[in-house]
């Protein structure tokens, strides 16, 4: 079965001006930050990268100082070889020292899908670094693995048909456009962007990772246990990944909550509805 090349990691981001790379104990961290004011942190979900926040980000940046990171097994962040480096823990780690880099302290954090569950993991490991959450259809359950994934054998199996999908550029663009309701909002070119974003060395090493972290079958559940931060909660009306059923399900566990719905959106509002988004964020920040 004989996948897409994967780009070097030099040669994949050899377009990219250094300073938007921090390096973290010789690993390279790709970050963006635009606008000043109070800091707030935009975190992706799976599979994707900053490019999630293309819309979202220049309707912040007046009067916030905004970042993006790409977390580690995405985007333009070098991937490190040890599984532990893809756990929800490691993630938040990572992302304090980055901040540390900047000499940010405390910052509001927007998770979107996985991000979601960094943005909680973030505020209870380093509850004094993070102000306010909007969690954009974070994802507080998944379905369980099938049991033949636990095993060496069937995880190399998921990979190689992830590379077969990975080579396909319209089969892609087609099962990632899932993730979208609103027209026109998942162009090819943007798909595009993903595919190349994932297609980097270090693909393999990224897979078995998350395949490790997930292994827990509390995964991503248990991240938002005990959280007292104060939480807006976004869905997607026509949401199929993270129906609205499941943020409410999220919001009453949750102990300061509030749940708002996006009409005519599916599970990527930061790219459907940017300015809905924007409003609604703003708006919630600004109840303190």
């Amino acid at each position: 079965m004989r996948g897409p090349r994967l780009k070097p990691f030099h040669e994949a981001t050899r377009a990219i001006q250094p300073e938007r790379f921090v390096e973290i104990d010789g690993q390279r961290i790709h970050v963006t930050r635009t606008g000043s004011g109070r800091p707030i942190l935009l975190l992706h979900g799976l599979t994707a990268s900053h490019y999630s926040f293309r819309h979202l980000a220049p309707l912040l940046d007046d009067g916030f100082e905004v970042i993006t990171i790409d977390l580690n097994g995405f985007g333009l962040t070098e991937r490190p070889r040890h599984r532990d480096h893809y756990a929800l823990g490691h993630q938040a780690d990572l992302i304090v020292r980055v901040l540390d880099t900047f000499g940010i302290g405390e910052c509001d954090v927007l998770g979107h899908s996985y991000g979601a569950t960094v943005a909680s993991t973030l505020a209870k490991q380093h509850a004094f670094r993070v102000g306010k959450l909007v969690f954009v259809s974070p994802a507080s359950a998944f379905d369980p693995m099938p049991w033949y994934v636990h095993f060496a054998p069937g995880k190399e199996v998921f990979y190689r048909l992830a590379l077969l999908l990975l080579s396909d550029p319209r089969r892609y663009h087609r099962i990632a456009g899932r993730a979208f309701h609103a027209e026109g909002s998942f162009t090819e070119t943007d798909s595009e962007v993903y595919r190349s974003h994932l297609l980097v060395e270090g693909l393999r090493s990224a897979w078995y990772g998350f395949f490790h972290s997930m292994r827990d079958p509390s995964f991503p559940g248990s991240a938002y246990d005990s959280l007292d931060h104060s939480v807006l909660i976004l869905a997607g009306e026509h949401d199929t990944i993270v129906p609205i059923w499941k943020c409410e399900d999220l919001a009453g566990r949750l102990i300061r909550s509030k749940l708002e719905v996006i009409p005519d959106c599916g599970h990527s509002a930061p790219e459907e509805k940017p300015a809905e988004v924007a409003e609604r964020t703003r708006r919630f920040l600004a109840e303190r």
